[in-house]
C-alpha cells in the first residue's frame, strides 16, 4: 500500500514534534517531581549558543560512558522551532533523553520559573542532588566538572 505524501508527512512532523515537551511555568515542578530521590543535571541551551554546541557533544559522550547519568535538556528556543532543535540533539547523541522546549512568549517569565537569580546566560546548568538541592553553573561544562559530580554521587 503506498502512503500519501500529505499523510506520510503529518507523521513525520508529528514524530519530530513529540521529542520535545513544551517548557510552560510549572514545567520545572514537573521535572524536579519526575527526579525526585535522584541526582540530575538540568541543562539549559539554545542554537544560537556555541558553547552550548561544545557542551551538547560532551554530555552525549558522557552519556555513552555512564548511561545511569540523568540529564534534561531544556531549550530556550521556543517550540515553534522543534524540528531543528530536535536534530541538533539527535546530532549530538542526547535524542533518547527528557527534552523540553520553551513554549511562551514570556521568556523573562519562563527564566524566572527556573530561577529568579538566572538572568539568561547560557549555557547554564543545575545539578541536583538526591535532597532535591541544586547548584547553579553558567558557562561550559568541562568533562573535569562532570566527573567531579558524578565522583562525589558515586554516580562512577
Amino acid at each position: 500500500m503506498r502512503w500519501p505524501i500529505g499523510l506520510f508527512l503529518l507523521l513525520t512532523t508529528v514524530t519530530v514534534m513529540a521529542d520535545s515537551l513544551p517548557f510552560t511555568s510549572d514545567s520545572l515542578k514537573q521535572i524536579e517531581e519526575k527526579y525526585t530521590g535522584n541526582h540530575f543535571l538540568l541543562v539549559l541551551w539554545e542554537v544560537s549558543c556555541l558553547p552550548c554546541h561544545e557542551e551538547m557533544e560532551l554530555l552525549g559522550k558522557m552519556l555513552e560512558s555512564y548511561p545511569e547519568l540523568n540529564v534534561v535538556m531544556v531549550g530556550t528556543d521556543h517550540i515553534d522551532n522543534d524540528e531543528e532543535l530536535s536534530k541538533l540533539l539527535a546530532q549530538h547523541k542526547l535524542a533518547g533523553i527528557d527534552s523540553w522546549l520553551f513554549a511562551e512568549n514570556n521568556i523573562e517569565k519562563l527564566r524566572y520559573s527556573i530561577d529568579p537569580e538566572w538572568y539568561g546566560e547560557l549555557p547554564r546548568n543545575y545539578f541536583y542532588d538526591v535532597d532535591s538541592s541544586r547548584l547553579g553553573h553558567s558557562g561550559k561544562l568541562t568533562e573535569e566538572i562532570l566527573l567531579e559530580w558524578l565522583g562525589l554521587h558515586n554516580i562512577l
